[in-house]
């Protein structure tokens, strides 16, 4: 039984390909540069895993190259940019897909926020406009400042703006014009929060939180992720709360079945989800996950595909340990040199790891946002905030090198 991963994310793969083998399936992974996986596919053995280069935005040719594979019973996409392409290929070859009407949603930030503002889930709703052609006044009208700007289909932080008056907002629409998006922009209320995300596995309609995760971004105007730490354990009452909660967000947009990552904010007055993405954590969440609770997670990606009850629906959850984790960011824009210190982290609580996301040479073209990624340094500790406080330890005794 051979499962086709349609690109995945950047980590994770030797994971996924471990839960393949144990299920006696192989594992292929559909990719359009393999050099975004070369961490992860320099520990894999080649028998372990097939590597095929193709234009997976072109899903014809994707179709195809997949018909000539042999024993195809799945396909599965782990990533946000991807995840519409896997719905419409599955379709055509008449593979297991998720619910293609949740994932559409789940991918469209205008749609959910009013679905959820419908079902009695969201305190407000959201408006699209053209910011290459709107009228001053329309747009105006009844907003509430701050608020948000940003991309219905956006991803890593990119193309999301706060205004905080009428005149930053016609502004920021100009720059939103200017900009390369993948979806429309969308005007949203900016709620006033602490951030967080749940990690939540469904199968038939059911829904299992796996780990809450903290999650620290950069100061205003911008929303770089910088940090994290999971699992977080907090009072009993509102984590029984959100239980209740994420499944009656989650059932009402119609998701039912794979792994969920919503980030929310615990305001005054309640949750307010900021975003759902059909698909287990990124940055290195899954791997986090997978050393705290010493479980390979990743084999209920398989067991969905196989239509089998993915055991971690069931399994104990328990809490080996915490993990922290920072973002290493370029300070500047250039060409991406190296990181000095990586050997100093020997010596460091924690067993502070470093995992790499660029190349040297590669080109920083900006630093707002995660395309300024250099690589992810993880710590633990016996509890996650003390992972968290052993990671950013760690952080000083690294430098970003660029060249020049």
């Amino acid at each position: 039984m051979n499962i086709i991963a349609l690109e995945a994310l950047t980590f994770g793969l030797g994971r996924l390909a471990a839960a393949s083998r144990k299920h006696g399936c192989s594992l292929t992974l559909f990719t359009r540069d393999k050099t975004v996986y070369d961490y992860e596919l320099s520990l894999l053995d080649e028998q372990n895993i097939k590597v095929v280069e193709i234009d997976t935005f072109d899903d014809h040719a994707v179709v195809e190259m997949i018909r000539n594979e042999k024993d195809v019973v799945a396909l599965l996409s782990s990533t946000d940019t991807w995840s519409l392409h896997c719905l419409d290929v599955s379709k055509s070859l008449g593979l297991p897909a998720q619910n293609a009407d949740a994932v559409r949603i789940a991918r469209d930030k205008y749609q959910l926020r009013n679905r959820l503002y419908e079902a009695g889930l969201s305190s407000a709703k959201s408006q699209l406009v053209d910011p290459r052609k709107f009228d001053n006044e329309s747009v105006i009208k009844d907003i509430s400042y701050p608020c948000i700007v940003k991309d219905t289909a956006g991803t890593g932080s990119q193309n999301v703006w706060i205004a905080y008056d009428k005149e930053d907002l016609l502004q920021t629409l100009d720059k939103a014009a200017q900009e390369v998006l993948r979806g429309q922009i969308a005007i949203e209320p900016f709620f006033s929060g602490t951030l967080y995300s749940l990690e939540t596995l469904s199968w038939k309609g059911e829904t299992r939180v796996i780990a809450l995760t903290s999650r620290i971004t950069s100061q205003e105007p911008y929303f770089r992720e910088e940090a994290f730490s999971s699992p977080v354990t907090i009072n009993h009452s509102i984590s029984a709360a959100l239980e209740v909660w994420i499944d009656n967000v989650l059932k009402s947009i119609g998701y039912g079945n794979g792994f969920a990552h919503t980030e929310f904010m615990i305001t005054d007055t309640g949750f307010e989800v900021i975003e759902i993405n059909p698909r287990l954590g990124g940055v290195q969440i899954g791997e986090a996950l997978c050393q705290s609770l010493d479980i390979n997670i990743y084999e209920a990606w398989i067991e969905m595909a196989l239509n089998k009850r993915p055991a971690l629906m069931d399994v104990p959850l328990n809490i080996h340990k915490g993990i922290g984790q920072l973002i290493i960011y370029a300070t500047e824009t250039g060409e991406f040199s190296h990181i000095e210190g990586l050997d100093r982290l020997s010596a460091h609580p924690g067993s502070p790891r470093f995992y790499p996301t660029a190349y040297s040479g590669k080109s920083i073209s900006t630093i707002v946002d995660q395309r300024a990624s250099i690589g992810i340094l993880l710590a633990e500790g016996e509890t996650s905030e003390v992972a968290l406080l052993n990671v950013f330890a760690a952080r000083n005794k690294i430098r970003v090198v660029m060249k020049g």
